[in-house]
């Protein structure tokens, strides 16, 4: 995997990507390590075939060449051999090697003399050509083995018959004298099309086997990095929330309802200028009347735990789609999308009424609490959220300076 692919993943936002990336590469991974692999084999299976093909057709010829020698090599007057078949030889030369070669699954020898003339093939009009081009016999005739694999669409048997769709393996074998002289060179066809299913059998057991190593490793892998992201995941989630949630109350932050109340506030512009409906939007300002007395009287863990409660409060009378934030100390922001102004003031007045209404429990004994409440909503001349949050500031100092335990706006 290079770096740049990774650099383009965005994994501190979606450790999903990373799952994803994996999975993709395990997939081209295994298809290339699949198709690499078959190929390898298939490339070791033919090498074999045609090694094998070409040893039997090696000891065939020098089988043949032993017990026809006296047909096939002539001496000539100064001592030397040669390749030659007499015309009334061949007949006869003709009829043994064909029942001789059957049982060897060849379907075509050559005789060739150290000229590249052709003395004897099992297809009788061939005899006597000459081929002087062909780089496969001069190897040859230069004294080296030479064996090729091709697929043939049809050949003839040595009863002359056609046979189709076969596998052949030609290989050119040197002819010597007793002198260890290249002399001639046999060329055999030899049909090694039978190996073609156990070839194909032994390259599916081989991949099918890889298919299960790779599959039961890439498995493996996900799930250890699957358990990795999900490991993340909960990090990121912890850290969102650390990020956007007050430790002590567990409602939004200043931050966060900082940024709430300025999406609400833009969302509402949009509408307004579209000309639609739902373009209302409400602040709720609230502080606790005198908590450094209750700080003082009961301790900052008892202040606490009334900050807490009164979170609780306030949230349990919101609708989902409300936002309550701890502004500051014991200060808090309510965001009321949809609320104008005369339905941000009941709201406020259900707030004001939970909170003096019941005692909270602080150090085993009940405390009257009341908060002061300023309210404020959106309206046409209002460019950002913070003219609102202006006027409910001003509402609550109002409130403050009015007595507390209040609601203005």
């Amino acid at each position: 995997m290079s770096f740049n692919i990774l650099a383009k993943l965005d994994v501190k936002k979606d450790p999903n990507a990373l799952l994803r990336l994996f999975a993709t590469s395990a997939v081209l991974s295994a298809i290339v390590i699949i198709a690499l692999a078959g190929y390898g084999l298939r490339e070791v299976l033919q090498r074999y075939v045609i090694s094998d093909a070409e040893e039997n057709a090696i000891n065939v010829s020098r089988a043949l060449l032993a017990e026809e020698r006296d047909r096939i090599v002539t001496l000539k007057q100064d001592g030397s051999s040669r390749i030659e078949i007499s015309p009334q030889d061949l007949p006869r030369l003709d009829r043994h090697l064909k029942a001789f070669l059957t049982p060897f699954d060849i379907v075509k020898i050559k005789i060739y003399s150290a000229d590249s003339r052709i003395v004897y093939s099992t297809e009788a009009r061939l005899v006597g050509e000459v081929d002087r081009g062909n780089a496969r016999l001069n190897r040859a005739l230069a004294g080296n083995f030479d064996s090729k694999f091709e697929k043939k669409e049809e050949v003839k048997d040595l009863s002359d018959e056609s046979k189709f769709d076969r596998d052949v393996v030609e290989t050119y074998i040197p002819i010597r004298d007793q002198s260890h002289q290249v002399i001639g060179s046999f060329e055999v066809y030899l049909d090694v099309t039978k190996y073609r299913e156990q070839s194909r059998a032994a390259v599916t057991l081989f991949l099918g086997i890889l298919v299960l190593i790779l599959v039961s490793v890439d498995a493996l892998s996900f799930l250890f990095l699957r358990k990795g992201a999900n490991d993340l995941k909960g990090i990121q989630e912890m850290l969102r929330k650390q990020t956007l949630t007050d430790p002590l109350t567990g409602i939004s932050n200043k931050r966060h309802i900082q940024l709430t109340a300025h999406k609400e506030f833009a969302r509402a512009s949009r509408r307004r200028k579209r000309g639609l409906a739902d373009v209302d939007l409400g602040f709720v300002m609230l502080d606790v009347d005198k908590f450094k007395q209750v700080n003082d009287s009961y301790g900052h863990l008892a202040g606490d735990v009334l900050l807490k409660e009164l979170a609780e409060r306030i949230s349990s009378s919101l609708r989902t789609y409300d936002t309550l934030g701890r502004f500051g100390g014991e200060e808090f922001l309510v965001v009321l999308p949809g609320s104008d102004l005369e339905q941000t003031r009941q709201v406020a007045q259900k707030i004001w009424m939970l909170i003096r209404e019941e005692p909270f429990l602080l150090e085993g004994e009940p405390v009257a609490v009341t908060a002061s409440l300023g309210v404020s909503a959106a309206t046409e001349d209002d460019l950002e959220y913070t003219q609102m949050l202006k006027r409910a500031d001003e509402a609550l100092y109002r409130a403050k300076s009015a007595g507390r335990d209040r609601v203005e706006g």
